[in-house]
């Protein structure tokens, strides 16, 4: 929903992919499935075993899934039986040629980001080290790259100017500025606004070798110059900030000539197979065509939000809190494309809704978009025809809605936001390649417009509606009360979200797995995941007032702030995603590629299968099914203490009561309440499994973490089970 300071793609925090090219002692990589033919849009486990030379497992090893020759799929790494799984879901009918590259990842010692405290707006810093050489240098090369700017100094003398986090900036041939004896690298580095950082690396020839002296946690820093500047005494001054290390975070898409760095495009899904790496055996797996039912006719619409701006100039994976089980992709990528198409398709959702809503922040005229805009229009363009390609196959598909900005920031002119649509309407919605791809809201293509500080009353011009049927959007309804005014909501910061009513009737709803409030995710009053249970209470707004409209909040969000870079007054305020609990993507990712701020990974197929159950709920296809999901304890938490409070959360059909057991043994019974406390007492520590059942009750909604589900024609016992630890008492 918010636009970040481009940086381009990246590797998640915890994988360092620099010097990949070794292979180590590994003699083999094998892989296996558990299918050689699936429908398209179906998933297929493939399982990788890295074995070294002397029979031992490749613990450690990153090894990257192709698809014919193409990446596809999460990166993972071998866990200590040398085992990597990958959910890999097939878009495309034909065969499919699965293999695997293994690499062994160097842990090299890599140049650190670091700023003099904590960064600010509009803030000028200065950083020094000292070091020691014991005789002139042969050769000596410098690389440095700022976020924002900077002035490099080396022994007083000014070497240049590095102004980019795009581009290193290499000063050659300062072997002559350099002394026998204590020497002093120097920088007085500028930021903008958002995140800053500085990144140097000093490569010094003497006779004796190569040594390498790095931007890191020696460094000194001052908030204001120093005396004697640029060739401080650095012993008067108090540690640099270390931001985080050159190959990870939010500045190592845009690293691609930095010398430490491994190229993103060994991740990024459709890159090609390179000439090196060990391979793997390849197994073949035939992707067949499906039919989907035809949508009945109905007055009730199902929306998804869904993000194009995975381009280089707008967001992109440098603070994804999970990995998708599709890879890390670009927004241009039509096989992603088709993925996601198709689970909406299995879903039944009407209209997707790109987001456009920081296109034209302050802008007066359309024409004055940047180039950032362009890469989201394109990607928009590409979704259109990859939906356009779906349908001359005769399949269903899903109808599109802009979702355009009128304030989420700057705001724009509505002079500006007409011309906009103007520009829409002209070249989508009159081409005839995009005929029948525009959802119809009482009689015209409708457009839902975000405007979260409420200008569209005041603005002199009105917005123009002879193309569209126009709806608002705000968010945090809970708060602004803007409902009042008809806007619908992106996402409200309350476990049961506010209904927005027209001409007496509810007209939208916005459902969510989680969601924060007005201090953001880490605030008291944001809500995380829970299991699922969060979700489930969501979706009651929807289950009890069957609005017009339901929002899915949201696919592919994968964005957010990096740590001390959120809003508010002390930049502690992450809005969009913070981890994996507290998120509110819906696309299945890995369950174990840990994120960016760690983890072991997430949420698998489960919110695509909890979604499509609650859907199917909501359209009275599941009338004699209970959906539950338990919320405490978490799935594999450490739990202490005397006693266990149990929470969980039910839709659908009411059961007669519910019971808890923990290993097999009942410990609560006949519970009404979606609550209770079980004893712990004579439990052993270690590891146990907790099981809530819904008596009486029934579902079709197994709720895979693995693979999408398709309601099952032989209902089982409504019941989940979580596997938990049990502290042990000293």
């Amino acid at each position: 929903m918010r636009r970040r300071k481009p940086f381009g793609a990246t590797c998640v925090a915890s994988l360092c992919l620099c010097c990949l090219s070794r292979i180590g002692s590994a003699e083999t990589v094998t892989i296996k499935c558990n299918a050689d033919a699936i429908a398209m849009g179906q998933s297929v486990t493939l399982e990788a075993t890295v074995t070294l030379d002397d029979g031992t497992p490749g613990a450690g090893y990153v090894v990257l899934p192709y698809a014919n020759q193409r990446r596809w799929g999460s990166h993972e790494t071998a866990d200590a039986q040398g085992k990597a799984t990958f959910l890999l879901p097939l878009p495309n009918p034909g065969p499919v040629r699965l293999q695997v590259l293994a690499f062994l990842p160097k842990d090299a010692t890599v140049s650190e980001w670091i700023w003099a405290g904590p960064a600010k707006d509009g803030q000028t810093v200065h950083m020094a080290t000292q070091f020691n050489i014991d005789e002139i240098p042969r050769h000596a090369t410098l690389c440095a790259v700022s976020d924002d700017s900077s002035e490099v100094f080396l022994n007083g003398h000014r070497l240049g100017a590095a102004n980019s986090w795009q581009k290193t900036a290499v000063f050659t041939g300062i072997e002559s500025l350099l002394l026998k004896g204590v020497n002093t690298l120097a920088v007085a580095a500028s930021n903008g606004t958002g995140p800053a950082g500085f990144l140097a690396r000093l490569e010094v020839e003497t006779g004796e070798g190569v040594r390498i002296h790095r931007s890191d946690g020696s460094w000194k820093g001052w908030t204001e110059a120093p005396q004697a500047w640029p060739t401080p005494k650095c012993d008067e001054a108090s540690a640099v900030t270390v931001v985080g290390r050159a190959d990870q975070g939010v500045w190592a898409p845009t690293m691609t000539d930095w010398p430490e760095m491994q190229h993103f495009s060994d991740l990024l899904a459709g890159s090609l197979m390179p000439d090196r790496g060990l391979k793997s055996n390849v197994i073949s797996v035939e992707v067949s065509s499906r039919t989907f039912p035809t949508p009945e006719p109905s007055d009730r619409l199902i929306c998804v939000q869904w993000e194009p701006w995975f381009t280089p100039q707008n967001a992109y994976w440098q603070t994804a809190q999970a990995v998708p089980v599709v890879g890390f992709y670009d927004s241009y990528n039509r096989d992603v494309l088709r993925q996601h198409i198709l689970w909406f398709m299995d879903l039944g959702v009407d209209f997707i809704m790109p987001d456009w809503s920081n296109h034209i922040w302050g802008k007066q005229h359309w024409d004055e978009r940047p180039d950032s805009t362009n890469e989201i229009i394109h990607a928009t363009s590409l979704l259109l025809e990859q939906l356009a390609e779906m349908k001359t196959e005769g399949l269903p598909v899903p109808k599109v809605v802009l979702m355009p900005g009128l304030t989420n920031g700057p705001p724009t002119t509505m002079t500006a936001m007409n011309e906009q649509l103007n520009w829409v309407y002209n070249a989508w919605v009159r081409n005839p390649r995009f005929a029948g791809l525009w959802q119809d809201y009482d009689g015209k293509a409708l457009c839902v417009v975000l405007d979260t500080a409420v200008l569209a009353p005041k603005e002199k011009t009105p917005v123009d509606e002879s193309h569209f049927t126009v709806r608002w959007m705000s968010t945090q309804l809970q708060l602004t009360k803007h409902e009042k005014l008809g806007y619908w909501s992106w996402m409200d910061g309350s476990l049961l979200p506010v209904v927005t009513y027209r001409d007496g009737k509810p007209e939208a709803v916005t459902v969510t797995p989680a969601y924060f409030a007005e201090f953001g995710w880490t605030g008291d009053k944001a809500r995380g995941r829970r299991g699922g249970t969060t979700y489930i209470e969501s979706f009651k707004a929807a289950l009890e007032t069957h609005p017009r409209v339901v929002q899915l909040h949201q696919w592919n969000e994968f964005t957010g702030q990096t740590e001390g870079q959120g809003y508010g007054p002390n930049h502690d305020r992450y809005v969009d995603t913070y981890s994996v609990e507290l998120s509110d993507d819906l696309e299945p990712v890995s369950l174990t590629a840990p994120g960016y701020r760690g983890g072991k990974g997430g949420w698998g197929f489960y919110y695509l299968n909890l979604t499509r159950a609650l859907l199917d709920l909501y359209r009275g296809k599941a009338q004699s099914d209970t959906v539950m999901a338990v919320g405490s304890p978490a799935a594999h938490a450490t739990v202490s203490g005397a006693q266990l409070e149990v929470e969980w959360s039910l839709a659908g059909r009411s059961p007669e009561s519910c019971s808890v057991s923990i290993d097999g043994q009942v410990l609560a019974d006949n519970v009404k309440e979606e609550k209770c406390t079980v004893p712990l007492q004579g439990l052993a520590a270690g590891p146990h499994v907790l099981t809530v059942e819904a008596k009486g009750a029934t579902t079709r909604y197994p709720l895979s973490y693995t693979r999408m589900d398709m309601p099952l024609e032989t209902p089982i016992p409504a019941r989940v089970s979580v596997p938990f630890t049990l502290a042990s008492e000293s």
